[in-house]
């Protein structure tokens, strides 16, 4: 006979191997901006996704689109090619309220299907929402019908501690991915949900973001939030918090600048469609963003420093204007319709070129800015030496081109030629969004605006040193001739 003590052990150890196994990523994809993909386009983006390590698409879609059945089945059908999972994200705040019975009819078509994605140890489909938590009573009909849901709204207005209360909810998903102000992002919104889920036994989806800046007339919206550094913190944070799920956001979200997918200008309509100035998401790809992706979330999942290094790699991103170069166009930071006191755009996002690096141990950094070179310290560096490192330089009133240069040993490893930082604006504008470029020690350039680096030459670099959370004040000096090495 089974020894009982043996056999709750067992239990137990199994427990703790599903939540271990339950750290998936998700990112956030807004449908409208994919409303002429074809099954090529769908096959594109989630190869891309996949290689980042990337488990599942949240589809955001509103209520009301003619096309949105026909993309949503491209969608499926490729993605059970692929073995990529893809879940409903239903956006109650751009096109109004989802009528209750299209919930229930949405959710029955495309639940059943291979692709769709279950909560690990589980035949529970994801269901997710944008905002709608006026439409929270609808919930317990729309579960009743559609068996073996599990919702994990973004209901951020309300508290934490009193969401977790109703049945209807089985775990939470924050929207709070980025810091007020100037002020260096913290956790404390993500540590109040874990604590009121973790009371109820329920999963948090965490938000991870790089940036955001949006200018839709349309949607009366022009405001920044600071991005700066934030893609590299965000992640170290996730590793302190190690929560159940996170959610990128977003994979495409042009319009609020914060995409980390490939950038193609024929789905760029949402600048005609919500009347901006100028498009500010054109030649500005943000795919480097994703070069680190396949280490960080191996961390995530297997703890820190256990990611795949495929490749040593940069990456770098800036502004291509300086903050006191152009008008502002009414742009703030922050934003009242979030309840949140305004100030000036250039108190929030700083004239600064930013730059990570994916490394196996320590290397030295030197940055050129228009030909004045920087010595470089580190902001953050990996505990162990393996991993990712990031730093900042100012840019100081500086103009022209900007060069990273990595070496390690005395020996060259790589280099970044990236676009000039200029005065010249669009529509005498301000563009508050960044441009991203990466390369890896191969040579092989991970960016993936094959137009944008073509023309900018755009290579990238490699750098190390120090330990996380501190600076290493170090002084490059003596660089070599690379063209004799």
């Amino acid at each position: 006979m089974a020894n009982p003590i043996w056999l709750t052990v067992l239990v137990l150890t199994l427990g703790l191997t599903l939540h271990v196994q339950a750290k998936d990523v998700f990112a956030h994809f807004i449908l409208d901006n994919g409303a002429n993909f074809t099954q090529k386009h769908w096959n594109r983006d989630f190869t891309a996704a996949k290689s980042a390590s990337i488990d599942a698409f949240a589809l955001n879609t509103g209520y009301g689109p003619s096309n949105t059945y026909a993309l949503l089945n491209d969608a499926f059908t490729v993605a059970a090619t692929l073995d990529f999972k893809l879940f409903l994200s239903l956006d109650y705040s751009g096109d109004g309220h989802w009528p209750p019975d299209q919930v229930i009819k949405i959710l029955q078509n495309y639940t059943s299907h291979p692709a769709y994605y279950k909560i690990p140890g589980t035949n529970k489909s994801l269901i997710s929402t944008f905002e709608g938590y006026e439409s929270l009573n609808d919930w317990t009909n729309i579960k009743q019908k559609v068996p073996d849901l599990f919702l994990v709204p973004d209901w951020s207005a309300q508290s934490p501690e009193s969401l977790v209360k109703d049945s209807v909810v089985d775990g939470l998903l924050s929207w709070d991915a980025w810091p007020y102000g100037s002020d260096a992002m913290n956790t404390s919104a993500d540590e109040r949900y874990i604590s009121a889920l973790k009371r109820a036994d329920k999963p948090y989806i965490m938000p991870v973001s790089p940036w955001f800046y949006t200018d839709m007339v349309r949607y009366h919206k022009n405001w920044v939030w600071q991005g700066d550094d934030l893609w590299s913190v965000r992640w170290d944070q996730v590793l302190d918090l190690e929560p159940e799920f996170l959610e990128i956001l977003t994979w495409n979200d042009f319009g609020e600048s914060h995409y980390i997918g490939p950038l193609h200008e024929n789905e760029l309509g949402i600048f005609d469609y919500g009347q901006a100035p100028f498009n500010y998401a054109a030649g500005m790809a943000h795919d480097g963003w994703r070069d680190f992706l396949e280490f960080r979330i191996g961390e995530y999942k297997n703890g820190s420093g256990k990611g795949r290094i495929g490749s040593e790699g940069v990456v770098v991103w800036y502004r291509l204007t300086p903050g006191w170069a152009c008008e502002a166009g009414q742009t703030t930071g922050n934003a009242v319709s979030q309840g949140q006191r305004t100030m000036p755009p250039g108190e929030v996002l700083t004239d600064t070129v930013f730059f990570e690096a994916l490394l196996e141990r320590d290397a030295t950094v030197e940055v050129s800015i228009g030909g004045g070179n920087a010595s470089v310290g580190w902001s953050g560096t990996p505990q162990g030496g393996r991993g990712v490192y990031y730093g900042h330089v100012p840019m100081d009133n500086r103009t022209g081109e900007v060069v990273v240069t990595l070496s390690r040993d005395g020996r060259f490893v790589a280099q970044m030629n990236g676009e000039s930082i200029t005065t010249k604006c669009p529509e005498k504008l301000t563009n508050w969004n960044a441009w991203v470029g990466s390369a890896m020690a191969n040579g092989t350039n991970a960016t993936t605006s094959r137009a944008s680096v073509e023309k900018s030459g755009a290579v990238a670099v490699l750098v190390s040193g120090g330990r996380r959370g501190g600076v290493l004040n170090t002084v490059i000096s003596n660089i070599l001739d690379w063209t004799e090495s």
